[in-house]
C-alpha cells in the first residue's frame, strides 16, 4: 500500500493551494494531516485521511491530496482505498478518489481503477471507468461498476473479461 501513496508524491512537494477562478469560492481552510471521521448510531463507518485538505464551506466540500479511506464494518476495518486526489462532500459524506485509485479488502481483494466515488446513502462503491479487480490468481476487468465496501459483492457494468485460475487448479474433471 505504501507504494500506492508513492505513486502520487515521491518527496513532500510544497504547500500550494489550487488556483482561484473567476467565481469560485476560495478555500475557508487550508490543512495539513487532514482527518474525518463519519459514524452512525456510535459505530465508525469510514475515515478519510490526506496530507493536505482544502476546505470550502459554502460549498460544503473539501478538495484532498494523497488520500486514504478506511472503511468499516460491524467495527472491523473490512477495507482500505487510496488515492493521489480526493474530494470529500462535508454534508452528504460522498467521497470521489481520483488518480492511482487502489482500494484492497481485508480479505485480500484488490481493485484498481482511476476515480471511484462511496455513495454514502447507498452504501456502494461507483465507478463508470475501466477498472481491475483482482481475487486470490483470478483478474476481472470492466468498465463501470458498483461493489459493497467490503468487495465481496461487486457488479462490473459492461466490457466483462474474466482470467481465472487454470481448470486444474479449479478442481474440475478433465473434459468438462
Amino acid at each position: 500500500m505504501l507504494l500506492a501513496l508513492g505513486a502520487c508524491t515521491r518527496e513532500p512537494p510544497p504547500v500550494r493551494l489550487a488556483p482561484v477562478m473567476q467565481g469560485e469560492e476560495a478555500p475557508t481552510f487550508f490543512f495539513e494531516g487532514f482527518r474525518m471521521v463519519s459514524t452512525r448510531a456510535g459505530e465508525t463507518e469510514w475515515e478519510f485521511e490526506s496530507q493536505t485538505a482544502q476546505i470550502y464551506e459554502k460549498k460544503h466540500a473539501a478538495r484532498a491530496r494523497d488520500i486514504k479511506v478506511i472503511y468499516w464494518q460491524k467495527g472491523r476495518v473490512v477495507s482500505t482505498l487510496t488515492a493521489c486526489h480526493g474530494f470529500l462532500r462535508t454534508d452528504s459524506k460522498d467521497i470521489r478518489a481520483e488518480e492511482n485509485v487502489v482500494m484492497v479488502s481485508e480479505e485480500g481483494t484488490t481493485l484498481r481503477t482511476e476515480r471511484l466515488d462511496w455513495d454514502q446513502k447507498a452504501g456502494l462503491i461507483k465507478t463508470d471507468l475501466p477498472v481491475t479487480v483482482e481475487r486470490a490468481q483470478d483478474i476481472l476487468t470492466g468498465i463501470g461498476l458498483e461493489a459493497d465496501r467490503e468487495l465481496k459483492n461487486i457488479k462490473i457494468l459492461a466490457e466483462v473479461k474474466i482470467k481465472v485460475r487454470s481448470v486444474r487448479d479449479l478442481g474440475v474433471p478433465a473434459g468438462k
